[in-house]
């Protein structure tokens, strides 16, 4: 993958911040930690900003809950706060990120989702006699952090 350039003053960019807030809250208006959000907006925006600008934001503030769906799973929620990030991040450097994807990832794609991704299974499907269903036990929990973080820094 080749550099994209200065994406990070972009991120950090306080317009971008704002714009990642109205995706976070999307739908979830009603919720407290939106609500203290937005109670002081600014003062928000602007600690978020200055985060950024310092290269240390406050982040790994989990919520951790299971769900049954089908089966047992611990979840880890991220902070409002924290989720505002990751849409200032996603906002810069999704259309970098989309233009290397491969045509049959369907998860978290405008333009993509559950259906289409059920059509394509139908139609390969109907092409091969056997299929391989898997799935890798605690795959992110087995992923080494340190090598992770540092090919994002790369």
């Amino acid at each position: 993958m080749k550099s994209a350039g200065d994406l990070y003053r972009q991120i950090a960019d306080r317009d971008n911040i704002r714009l990642a807030f109205l995706k976070a809250a999307r739908g979830k208006q009603a919720r407290r930690d939106v609500i203290d959000f937005r109670a002081d907006f600014e003062e928000n925006i602007k600690k978020l900003h200055a985060q950024l600008e310092e290269r240390n934001p406050d982040i790994g503030h989990y919520r951790y809950f299971q769900v049954f769906d089908p089966k047992k799973r611990l979840i880890c929620a991220a902070s409002f706060p924290e989720r505002v990030l990751h849409h200032a991040i996603m906002n810069v450097c999704e259309p970098v990120l989309e233009s290397y994807a491969i045509d049959d990832s369907y998860a978290c794609r405008k333009g993509k989702g559950g259906q289409k991704a059920i059509l394509r299974a139908k139609e390969f499907a109907g092409r091969f006699d056997w299929f391989l269903k898997l799935d890798i036990r605690k795959y992110f929990d087995s992923i080494d952090h340190a090598i992770l973080f540092a090919a994002l820094v790369r």
